[in-house]
C-alpha cells in the first residue's frame, strides 16, 4: 500500500470508527424510547444484579450501528487483496449478527424457545466456518467441529457475563480494541476496521448503561457481540493477522469466570443452563460491592495482567501459548480463592 493510499485508508478507518460511535449512541437512545413504549423491561430475578425494572434490548442499536457502518467498508481504499478477507464479514457475519440480535430482541420481550436460539447459533457459527473453509481456511473436519462449538460457547459466555452495569460494554470495547491494534500491526487494515467499528459501537452503548443504567444490552446485544468477536478471531486466524493465543489472552477474564462457573455448576449436579447468580462478579455484588467497583476490578485485571501478557507474547511468539497458559492458570487460581472466600462469607 503506497503512502497516499495508506493515508486515505487511515482516514477512512478513523471516520468509520467515529461514525460507529455516533450511530451507536443515537440508535441505543432510540431503542431506549422504543423499549419503554413497548414495555420491554429486565425484571429482577435470579440472574439479575439490579432492583426494579429497567429497559432492555439496547444492544439492538449497537448491532445495527456495526452493520450500517460496516457496509461502508468497500468504499475505503484498502486494496482488492485486503478487502477480499472482509467478504465473510460483510456476507455472513453481519447478517448472522443481525439475525441473532432480532431473536434476542424477541427473547427480551417474551421468552423464545431455547432450542430455536441454539439452532440459530449453531447455524451461524458452522456456516461461518464453512464459508471460511471455502475462502482458504485450512481446517480439518475435527477443527471445523471444535471451532463451531467454540464460537457458540463464546456467544453464550458473553451473554452469561452480561449481568452488571457496564460489564459487557467495557469488555467488548477492550477486546475489540486489542483485536484492532493487533490487526493494524499485522498490516490487515480491513480487519482492524471491523474490530474498530465493534469497539466504537460498544463505546457508544456505554453512556446509556454506565454508571447508572438507563437500558441494558440484553440478549439482543450480548449474543451477537460474542459472535462477532468469534468471527474476528476466525478471520484473523485465516489471514494470519490475529494469533489465537493473543486472542485467548484478550478474552481471558470472561473465559475464566464463565467457564469455571459453568464447570462448578455441572460438577455439583445443578441445572447449569438455568438462570443463576454464581459468577464471581454477581457474588461480589451480592456481598455489597458496587457495580462500579466490580467493573473496576475486572478491567484492572485486563490492564495490569492481560495487556502486559499480550505485549510479552507478541514479542516472544514461540512462547505465546506458554504465556497464555500461565495467565489462565493464575486467573484460575485467583478464581478458586475468590470463590472459596465468597462461600465462607455467604
Amino acid at each position: 500500500m503506497t503512502r497516499p493510499v495508506f493515508s486515505e485508508a487511515l482516514s477512512c478507518l478513523a471516520s468509520a470508527i467515529c461514525l460507529s460511535f455516533i450511530v451507536s449512541l443515537l440508535l441505543v437512545g432510540l431503542f431506549l424510547r422504543l423499549s419503554k413504549k413497548l414495555r420491554v423491561y429486565a425484571l429482577p430475578g435470579e440472574r439479575q444484579c439490579h432492583s426494579g425494572s429497567i429497559p432492555t434490548g439496547g444492544g439492538t442499536g449497537l448491532i445495527a450501528a456495526v452493520a450500517l457502518i460496516s457496509l461502508l467498508l468497500p468504499l475505503c481504499p484498502f486494496g482488492e487483496v485486503d478487502m477480499a478477507a472482509s467478504q465473510p464479514w460483510l456476507h455472513w457475519v453481519l447478517p448472522g449478527a443481525v439475525l441473532l440480535s432480532m431473536i434476542g430482541w424477541l427473547d427480551d420481550r417474551r421468552p423464545v424457545s431455547p432450542l430455536l436460539r441454539f439452532i440459530v447459533q449453531l447455524a451461524v457459527s458452522f456456516g461461518l466456518i464453512a464459508l471460511l473453509r471455502g475462502a482458504g481456511l485450512d481446517w480439518s473436519w475435527m477443527q471445523f467441529l471444535v471451532g463451531g462449538i467454540m464460537v457458540v460457547w463464546l456467544m453464550n459466555l458473553y451473554n452469561f457475563m452480561d449481568g452488571s452495569h457496564g460489564m459487557a460494554g467495557f469488555e467488548g470495547l477492550f477486546v475489540s480494541t486489542v483485536f484492532a491494534v493487533l490487526a493494524w500491526q499485522a498490516g490487515n487494515v480491513p480487519l482492524a476496521a471491523m474490530a474498530g467499528i465493534v469497539a466504537a459501537a460498544c463505546a457508544g452503548f456505554l453512556p446509556w448503561n454506565f454508571p447508572a443504567p438507563k437500558i441494558f444490552m440484553g440478549d439482543a446485544g450480548s449474543v451477537p457481540v460474542g459472535f462477532m468477536l468469534g468471527a474476528l478471531i476466525l478471520i484473523g486466524g485465516m489471514t494470519s493477522s490475529l494469533p489465537l493465543p493473543l486472542a485467548v489472552l484478550a478474552l481471558s477474564v470472561f473465559l475464566v469466570d464463565s467457564s469455571l462457573t459453568l464447570s462448578r455448576r455441572v460438577i455439583r449436579g445443578e441445572r447449569w443452563y438455568t438462570p443463576h447468580a454464581q459468577h464471581i462478579y454477581q457474588r461480589l455484588i451480592a456481598q455489597g460491592w458496587s457495580h462500579s467497583r466490580v467493573l473496576g476490578a475486572y478491567q484492572a485485571l485486563n490492564l495490569v495482567v492481560v495487556v502486559p501478557a499480550i505485549v510479552l507474547a507478541e514479542k516472544l511468539p514461540a512462547q505465546a501459548w506458554l504465556i497464555t497458559g500461565v495467565v489462565l492458570s493464575v486467573m484460575t487460581a485467583g478464581w478458586l480463592v475468590a470463590s472459596s472466600r465468597l462461600e465462607m462469607r455467604s
